[in-house]
């Protein structure tokens, strides 16, 4: 009996550890074609959750843009960071900074503009 509840817990654990992570700005579910960045968020539950960090601070930023009329610039901005956060390939702390920073621009943006 212990053995089969000893399994099961491993097999919950495992599942938990296994499953894609949740991203807000792109879908896991499916991951070819997607660029290595992608990925690599996707397999990590730390990165995903960056994601939606910077994906809830990006809408903020657009949401403010508007009333300035500068949506076009945080959206080639955001393009921009984008290609460079894509440059770190599977690169664990190289997209976790270049997170970190981009939240930081997002947040200073709707703080103070």
């Amino acid at each position: 009996m212990k053995l089969l509840i000893g399994a099961i817990a491993a097999a919950a654990v495992m599942s938990v550890t296994m499953a894609p992570a949740k991203a807000a700005s792109f879908s896991c579910m499916e991951l070819d074609g997607k660029a290595a960045a992608e990925v690599r968020i996707c397999e990590s539950r730390w990165l995903g959750a960056l994601d939606e960090r910077m994906d809830s601070w990006y809408r903020r930023a657009l949401e403010r843009a508007r009333y300035f009329d500068q949506t076009v610039t945080v959206r080639s901005e955001q393009r921009d960071w984008l290609t460079a956060r894509n440059a770190c390939g599977t690169g664990f702390f190289c997209i976790r900074r270049a997170y970190l920073n981009r939240i930081r621009e997002l947040k200073n943006y709707v703080e103070h503009v």
